[in-house]
């Protein structure tokens, strides 16, 4: 059994809370679960949400497999549940991995009628597809990866409601991908990621780039990050995390982040 536990915070007042079990069942056969805590700032939405996951999967010498279903919920206007797939294969020093996605959206806006206000649920639902390529050799490691998403006929509704003269209130999920505090949870329609590790002794250095392009506004979001971890002993390692997100409607946003593993 090992589990990790991670907080980060943004410079715009948003932050995450997460902890996270996984359970070796058999060399080679692994559960997981996972429980947190997202609130953005007002600049980025304002969304506060719980998130929940499970996970399994299985993990050979050449080839593998795991599914994730995750819940993020926010009670007051927006709910996302993921259903997330990665199968990957192993040749040499480098790994080749399928990714698939299927999203459950709902969210919640307010008309103004003439007399009177009306709130609507509109679920939306979206399929993703995309691959990683990863390769390591001694203390080096690399990874690409590309994803996107396809939505549905609901999603053009809630364009077209939101679009609508008598809008009054709803939330503002292209603001999501602004932090790296909220970015997954949004209404995402690719997104792009690189980066590279380099470890020596107990040691571990890495660089991550990303980007994120919102479905509802194509608004663009670029995040750099760096980070050094340490397994000081078998049972333990913890790490820092330091970025930078830019995003075409609000500019720089800075986070910094701090997680600790634990292992038996």
């Amino acid at each position: 059994m090992s589990g990790e536990f991670a907080y980060s915070r943004d410079d715009g007042g948003g932050y995450a809370a997460d902890a996270d079990l996984r359970f070796d069942l058999t060399s080679r056969v692994f559960v997981g679960a996972g429980l947190g805590r997202t609130v953005g700032s007002m600049d980025t939405g304002g969304i506060r949400g719980t998130l929940a996951e499970v996970s399994a999967g299985y993990r050979g010498e050449r080839a593998g497999a795991s599914l994730r279903y995750s819940r993020f919920d926010d009670s007051t206007n927006y709910q996302a549940g993921t259903l997330a797939a990665r199968a990957w294969l192993a040749l040499g020093g480098f790994q080749i991995a399928l990714l698939g996605r299927h999203r459950d959206l709902s969210a919640r806006i307010t008309l103004e009628l003439p007399l009177r206000l009306v709130t609507r649920d509109v679920e939306f639902s979206a399929r993703g597809s995309g691959a990683e390529l990863s390769w390591s050799h001694g203390g080096f490691g690399a990874y690409v990866m590309a994803l996107e998403y396809d939505y549905d006929d609901g999603f053009d509704d809630f364009i077209d409601l939101i679009d609508s003269p008598q809008l009054g209130q709803r939330p503002r999920l292209e603001a999501l991908v602004a932090s790296v505090v909220t970015q997954t949870q949004g209404v995402v329609d690719r997104q792009f990621g690189a980066g590279a590790e380099y470890g020596f002794g107990t040691h571990l250095i890495a660089l991550d780039l990303g980007s994120v392009y919102d479905a509802v506004r194509e608004t663009r979001s670029d995040s750099i990050a760096l980070s050094y971890r340490q397994a000081p002993t078998s049972r333990l390692d913890w790490g820092v995390t330091a970025g930078m997100a830019d995003s075409d409607t609000f500019g720089d946003i800075a986070f910094v982040g701090f997680n600790v593993g634990l292992a038996n």
